[in-house]
């Protein structure tokens, strides 16, 4: 559920796996990042905003209707889709495709890596240092300008329940 109060806070409220997550952000820092990209706003957007940089799970846009639903239940997952392109046009977000058949979305659009779990198909971030060439941001001539490097394996948990 995502509210505004008169204390000028977005407190929304997450199902998470483990337990509910609320997380109370300023509602400034919101509009600011949001204005910042010249973003119209809205409430739904907000929401959505609120739920990718709320979420340390990569989250696809089925995943981010069924929350933001909560709170605004007229919104279609059409309206969730057309959201997340103006969110990825203005680079506040980032589409992850590490399988054929999924996308999911983060906030996090920093340069880094993500490693898919085969068993319980969640994705997490990884952090590497840059080798040379993509210091360089060069390689046998050509400009590198993104790299989005993926790993397949079994995560540390799933191993861990497999023993």
């Amino acid at each position: 559920m995502t509210t505004i109060n008169n204390n000028s806070y977005l407190k929304i409220i997450l199902d998470n796996k483990e337990e509910d997550v609320i997380i109370k952000i300023p509602m400034e820092n919101i509009v600011k990042q949001l204005k910042a990209k010249r973003i119209r706003l809205t409430p739904q957007r907000i929401g959505i905003y609120k739920i990718l940089t709320s979420q340390k799970k990569h989250l696809t846009a089925d995943e981010i209707h069924g929350k933001i639903k909560n709170e605004f239940p007229a919104v279609s997952l059409a309206t969730v889709y057309s959201v997340l392109e103006l969110y990825k046009g203005k680079d506040i977000i980032r589409e992850i495709r590490i399988t054929f058949n999924r996308s999911c979305f983060e906030s996090r659009t920093d340069s880094h890596h993500h490693f898919y779990c085969r068993e319980c198909q969640e994705i997490f971030d990884i952090n590497l240092h840059p080798c040379a060439v993509l210091r360089k941001k060069e390689v046998q001539g050509h400009l590198i300008e993104e790299l989005q490097g993926y790993f397949y394996g079994i995560c540390s948990k799933c191993r861990k329940n497999s023993v």
